[in-house]
């Protein structure tokens, strides 16, 4: 992202109005969190010393690249799908039948809505798992940049579980519903363990 556009997306951030909100910022800290786990990938690979790891690493770089990919596009996705949901609860809804095609519309937004941290959440989980990695293996001299990620990642996680239990208490379907929650859930409590780790790895002597 250029200076002036992350200018323009900090000020959007920081405006009066509803969107870009958490979710895309959540989205774009996973962004970041993959890209820094790109650089110590970077810095590890084609140097003697990490010739053990060169393909390992390199996988791993792959894959920050395309989870980073993944997540730039979360960022946008995510206002798109709070923004449906602005329009679906705004249709006009004075006769039985407005009311039920309202009713319909703001349960898919609702729906979308949940599914974009979602993937939100399944991305950024895998970024983390990725840096872990990468600082058991990697360039030393990177490890604390890859930490930092790493709690990025985290808060992109606990940001997407947010915006997902937000949104699953005005589903109706609860099937869905609960099958979320389960999901963020479980990728909290690993990305908790992960995290921890991490961090024993870059405080304990």
């Amino acid at each position: 992202m250029q200076r002036e556009g992350m200018e323009a997306f900090v000020s959007s951030v920081a405006a009066a109005v509803p969107l870009p909100g958490g979710g895309s910022v959540a989205a774009l800290a996973g962004a970041l969190a993959a890209a820094l786990g790109e650089m110590m990938a970077g810095l590890t690979e084609g140097r003697e010393k990490f010739a053990s790891v060169q393909s390992q690493v390199a996988d791993i770089h792959a894959k920050l690249t395309d989870c980073r990919s993944v997540l730039r596009t979360l960022v946008q996705e995510d206002a798109a799908a709070y923004q449906a949901l602005l329009n679906a609860i705004q249709l006009p809804r004075e006769t039985e039948e407005q009311q039920a095609v309202r009713a319909g519309a703001v349960e898919q937004a609702v729906r979308g809505a949940t599914e974009t941290p979602l993937q939100t959440a399944r991305a950024v989980f895998n970024a983390l798992e990725y840096l872990k990695t990468l600082i058991e293996v990697g360039n030393p001299n990177a490890r604390s940049d890859a930490a930092v990620g790493a709690q990025l990642a985290y808060a992109s996680l606990k940001g997407a579980q947010y915006n997902i239990l937000t949104n699953t208490r005005a589903l109706k379907d609860e099937s869905f519903a609960d099958s979320c929650r389960s999901e963020i859930s479980d990728l909290i409590c690993r990305g908790q363990e992960t995290l921890r780790h991490i961090d024993k790895l870059l405080t304990v002597s």
